[in-house]
């Protein structure tokens, strides 16, 4: 093969592996409406209600975690109605160190089947770990 063959086609893999989807995440999430007026993330002013942390839930975890699901044999498991989804999530959170809570370990992949859905520091994971900061409210 010629070396310009080769630069050629060191191209066109660069190329695909770049428009190539990160299967590691799961779906692309819905944008969550936070209010505010910078791309649809909460504002860092408002606390953050339960609704945005469904949003996020149901989007980047539903399709596995439902019953008849992937993950549809564990205990996180998503309906869409929103005092059972609380409730689901509310057993993967703890208000009292936040960090440590189990829903933030899953989601950036630790101890998570499914792989990393949102990495740390990513606009969802730092949405649903405010959320948890703030007491988990509904």
């Amino acid at each position: 093969m010629t070396s310009s063959r080769a630069a050629q086609l060191a191209s066109v893999m660069l190329a695909l592996a770049a428009g190539c989807a990160d299967f590691s995440r799961g779906p692309a999430p819905v944008a969550v409406d936070g209010g505010a007026d910078d791309g649809g993330a909460p504002s860092t002013d408002a606390a953050v209600a339960f609704a945005d942390v469904e949003a996020i839930l149901i989007a980047s975890c539903q399709r596995c975690h439902a019953t008849g699901g992937e993950a549809g044999d564990t205990t996180f498991l998503l309906t869409g109605d929103a005092a059972a989804d609380f409730a689901t999530a509310g057993r993967f959170v703890a208000v009292d160190a936040p960090a440590s809570s189990r829903l933030l370990a899953k989601m950036s992949g630790n101890g998570h089947g499914g792989g990393t859905v949102h990495a740390a520091g990513t606009p969802e994971y730092e949405t649903v770990s405010r959320w948890i900061q703030e007491g988990a409210p509904q």
